[in-house]
Order: structure tokens, then C-alpha cells, then sequence
């Protein structure tokens, strides 16, 4: 089959291109990243690059595709991420519609179907607008928090020895491997067994902050690591003035989120909607790679 892949070579989409090209299939890789394309190629892929916002580069980049995996690029330094969000979901299905795509991998989240609702008032719903498409068969991928998030922490916990969020550290957390996403969307697009509308939790593990801040100072030899409790100001200041958020995005999809996690309201939503945990990539061996860029950072200084 042709496939194109959205999402540059990020931690989703490079796995789900190897896994692809290895049971035979061609795949083409969107980035916008020109200096991505020898290291695409590498790998055996095609590269597309071009902006998503770009219809006209969409449409063609879809054209002759057998199968598309869609994902929005989490770029939360834009001024307006749900303007953002809805050109791309839109370009998407249009495209997708104008070129007759038949068979689509949607990388949604678990927030998608609280998307409005009081918790995640400003949310988007990441799937609406391809479920609108006649005859599509789309799969809805829906992962919780990303292992690959805590990276994010990096020099908060060799500065400080904390991390955290909006929650405290008794809260539970479902969370996912990036991995666990690329290996259930591969299965997926090989397999062309979806039909009609679908929707698949991917649920690798479920953790307090206190047990990931336990199983990530043992790894990085820092037993005293500790998960506190940010409140939505300091949380919001934070992801402002030192991430690099606008404060649209860090509002609705971070400081939001992380009050739907300490409400309960997404372990609820995910304990009526779906069966345990599917992926197979537990939190204590994510922690022990986690070590590994640890120690890679801090001899880089």
C-alpha cells in the first residue's frame, strides 16, 4: 500500500514509518522540516515537505495514498492553538474527501470525547470533522498523557529535584507510550480491517505522581525526587514565560487538562468507555530510558 504519514519523524510517526516499510509497504513522511528529508530517505521513506496549514500541500501530498495517518502537530507556541487545530483537522478532510483516501489512522486523546464539556470548555475534538466524511473508514487512536511529556522536566528535576503538575501526587495518571500509539496504528493501517467510524484507547499505564516521581528518581539515582503540586497560576506562568506556551495553548490543553486529571473526570470517562490497559509498555521501563537521557543531558552541560 501507499501511505503517508503525517508528523515529521516525531516519537509516533518515525516508529510507525519503520514498522510500516518493514512489512513492505510504501510510505511517504510530511514534515515541514526541509533538513528531515535525508534522514526520511534514510529510512527508505518518501519525503513531503510542507506546511499542513498549506491546503493546496496537503491535497497533494495525499493524492494516490491508500492509507493516511493524520495528527496535529503539537506546535503550542502559536498565538491561537484552536485556530490552529481546526485549519489542520480541516485541511485534513478536505483533503482527504477531494483525493477519495479511503482508509484513515487518526491520532485523537482521550480529551476528544470530553472535548466542550465543563472541564475542557475549550478543547477540540479532534475527530468530529473526519467522522462527518461519508463512507471513510477512520480509526481514532485516543492516548492519555505522553511518557515522552516528562522529558519536558528535564532540568526542573536537576535543578530543583521536583517535578509536577496542577495535581497532586496521590492523583492517579493515565499514561502512554508513544510506542505503544505507533505499533497500534501500524497494526491498523497493515491489517485494513476498519470499517466505518472506530475508536481505540491506548492506555499503556496508570500512575500517581508520586509513584512516577519514585520510579524516576530511583532510575536517575535521585531517590528524593518529589512530585509537587503547582497551582493553575503557577502552572500557566510557567508554560508562559519559561516553556515558551502561548497562553491560549497552555491554558486550554495543559492547565485544563491537568484539572480534568485532579477532578477524576478522565479515569472515570476512560473506566466506562473502554477495557484495561492495552499497551505494553509499563511506566518502570519507560523510567529506566528516561535515565539514559538523563545522563546524556547532563554530560552535554
Amino acid at each position: 500500500m501507499n501511505i503517508t504519514l503525517t508528523g515529521s519523524l516525531g516519537n509516533i510517526s518515525r516508529r510507525l514509518a519503520e514498522l510500516l516499510l518493514a512489512q513492505g509497504h510504501t510510505v511517504t513522511v510530511v514534515s515541514h522540516n526541509p533538513a528531515k528529508v535525508s534522514a526520511i530517505e534514510l529510512l527508505g521513506a518518501k519525503a513531503a515537505i510542507g506546511s499542513v496549514e498549506d491546503y493546496d500541500f496537503v491535497r497533494h501530498t495525499f493524492q494516490g495514498a491508500d492509507a493516511v495517518y493524520t495528527m496535529v502537530p503539537p506546535d503550542f507556541s502559536v498565538p491561537d492553538y484552536q485556530v490552529f487545530t481546526r485549519t489542520v483537522r480541516h485541511n485534513y478532510a478536505q483533503a482527504i474527501r477531494q483525493t477519495g483516501v479511503p482508509l484513515v489512522v487518526n491520532l485523537s486523546s482521550i480529551g476528544s470525547a470530553l472535548a466542550g464539556t465543563e472541564f475542557l470548555p475549550a478543547y477540540e475534538n479532534l475527530e468530529e470533522e473526519l467522522d462527518r466524511l461519508p463512507g471513510l473508514n477512520v480509526l481514532h487512536l485516543r492516548p492519555a498523557g505522553f511518557y515522552s511529556n516528562f522529558y519536558g522536566s528535564l532540568n526542573l528535576i536537576r535543578q530543583q529535584g521536583i517535578l509536577g503538575n496542577n495535581f497532586d501526587g496521590t492523583v492517579p495518571m493515565l499514561l502512554t507510550d508513544p510506542q505503544d500509539i505507533a505499533d497500534a496504528a501500524a497494526q491498523a493501517l497493515h491489517a485494513q480491517r476498519i470499517q466505518g467510524s472506530q475508536v481505540l484507547y491506548v492506555v499503556s499505564d496508570v500512575k500517581t505522581g508520586n509513584e512516577v516521581a519514585q520510579l524516576l528518581g530511583t532510575a536517575i539515582g535521585r531517590p528524593d525526587l518529589q512530585w509537587v503540586a503547582f497551582s493553575d497560576e503557577q502552572l500557566l506562568h510557567t508554560l508562559v514565560h519559561q516553556a515558551g506556551f502561548s497562553k491560549d495553548a497552555a491554558q486550554h490543553y495543559i492547565v485544563d487538562m491537568g484539572v480534568a486529571i485532579r477532578e477524576g473526570v478522565l479515569t472515570k470517562h476512560y473506566a466506562q468507555n473502554t477495557q484495561p490497559v492495552v499497551g505494553k509498555r509499563d511506566f518502570a521501563a519507560f523510567a529506566q530510558v528516561f535515565a539514559g537521557i538523563y545522563a546524556y543531558a547532563g554530560a552535554k552541560k
